[in-house]
C-alpha cells in the first residue's frame, strides 16, 4: 500500500523560466514581477513568477530562498507557521523548509533569489554565520527601511544584468561577490535583533542568579540542596547550576557550601558555642556529619579550627 506525500520536493531545476527569470549554472535563480501586474489572487493559471510560490499545494524546498517585498503583501505558511510578507520585508526560507503561498495581493511587487545551499551561510566568517543561524532559530522575516531595501534591489539588478550578459571567465566570481554583499548586508540588519535577544536572555539569567543569592541568604542554614533552590525558582537543578556558573564562574553548590562554612567559622570562633551546638544550629544530622562537611571544605576539623 502506498501513501501520497503531503508535499512535493522542489529543486532549482524545476523552477519556471521566462523573460523575468534568469539562471546561472543551475546554482542561482533570480526572478521578479516588477513589470507585470497581478490581476487577481487566483494565481493557479499564472505562468509568471508566481507559478512555484503560489501552488495550491505545500512544497519542500531543496534550495534556499530570499523573497524581497517592495509593495503589497504575501501570506505564506512555512513549517506550519503562517506569516505575512509586507512592503520592505525580507523573508529568508532555508532549504528543507515546507512552504505554501496562501495569498498575494494585487499590488504585490517582489524579487526572489534562490540559490544552492552553499551560498546561504558563509563559513569563512564565523561571526556572520552565528548571527544568521541564531536569527533563523526564531525568525525568518526581517523588516528593512526603504533605503536598505533599495540598496539590496540595486545589487539584485546588477546580478540580473551580469547573468544576462555573455558569460566571461570571471562571471562566477563576480556573482559570488554580489551574493556576499547581500549576505553581509542581511547579517548586518540581523545583528541588532540578535543583540537584543542575547541581552534579554542575559537579563533573564542575571535575574535568576540574583534571586538564587537572595534565597541562599535566607535559607543556607537550613537548606544545602541545589534542588531546594531550583524548586523555589521553578527551574531544574541542572539549569540553575548552568546559570550560576555562567554569571559567577562558580557552581551553585560552591556558593551554598561557602555560605554554610562562613557561618560555621563565625559561630565556632565566637566562643559561645561548642561544635555540637554549631552543628545543631546549622541543621546537620549529627556532629559527625558536620565534621566531615567542614573538614572537606576547610581542611581541618571544626574543633581544630576552633582551637587554632
Amino acid at each position: 500500500m502506498t501513501h501520497e506525500t503531503p508535499f512535493q520536493n522542489l529543486n532549482l531545476t524545476m523552477l519556471p523560466f521566462d523573460e523575468r527569470t534568469c539562471v546561472y549554472n543551475n546554482e542561482i535563480f533570480l526572478c521578479d514581477n516588477f513589470n507585470e501586474p497581478i490581476e487577481n489572487c487566483d494565481l493557479s493559471a499564472n505562468q509568471q513568477i508566481h507559478d512555484f510560490i503560489s501552488s495550491p499545494y505545500p512544497f519542500k524546498l531543496q534550495f534556499s530562498l530570499a523573497i524581497f517585498c517592495l509593495d503589497g503583501y504575501m501570506r505564506v505558511r512555512l513549517n506550519l507557521n503562517e506569516c505575512k510578507i509586507q512592503r520592505n520585508c525580507l523573508q529568508i526560507i532555508p532549504s528543507e523548509s515546507i512552504g505554501q503561498c496562501l495569498e498575494i495581493s494585487p499590488d504585490c511587487r517582489i524579487a526572489i533569489i534562490a540559490f544552492a545551499n552553499s551560498y546561504l551561510i558563509s563559513e569563512n566568517n564565523p561571526q556572520s554565520a552565528l548571527i544568521l543561524r541564531k536569527f533563523l532559530i526564531h525568525n525568518s522575516l526581517i523588516e528593512l527601511s526603504s533605503s536598505e531595501m533599495h540598496e539590496i534591489i540595486d545589487i539584485y539588478l546588477l546580478m540580473r544584468k551580469k547573468i544576462n550578459q555573455p558569460h566571461g571567465i570571471f562571471t562566477r566570481e563576480i556573482l559570488d561577490k554580489y551574493i556576499q554583499i547581500i549576505y553581509y548586508n542581511i547579517c548586518q540588519l540581523m545583528a541588532p535583533y540578535i543583540e537584543r535577544q542575547d541581552t534579554e536572555h542575559a537579563s533573564r539569567k542575571k535575574q535568576i542568579f540574583d534571586r538564587f543569592i537572595e534565597l541562599l541568604k535566607q535559607h543556607y542554614t537550613t537548606e544545602r540542596s541545589i534542588g531546594f533552590y531550583a524548586d523555589q525558582l521553578c527551574l531544574t537543578p541542572k539549569y540553575l547550576s548552568q546559570v550560576v556558573r555562567i554569571f559567577s564562574g562558580r557552581h551553585a553548590g560552591e556558593w551554598i557550601r561557602d555560605y554554610v562554612i562562613l557561618e560555621a567559622k563565625a559561630l565556632l570562633k565566637s566562643g559561645q558555642y561548642n561544635v555540637q551546638q554549631v552543628s545543631d544550629m546549622l541543621n546537620f544530622a549529627n556532629q559527625s556529619f558536620f565534621g566531615v562537611y567542614f573538614k572537606k571544605a576547610v581542611g581541618c576539623s571544626p574543633s581544630a579550627y576552633q582551637n587554632s
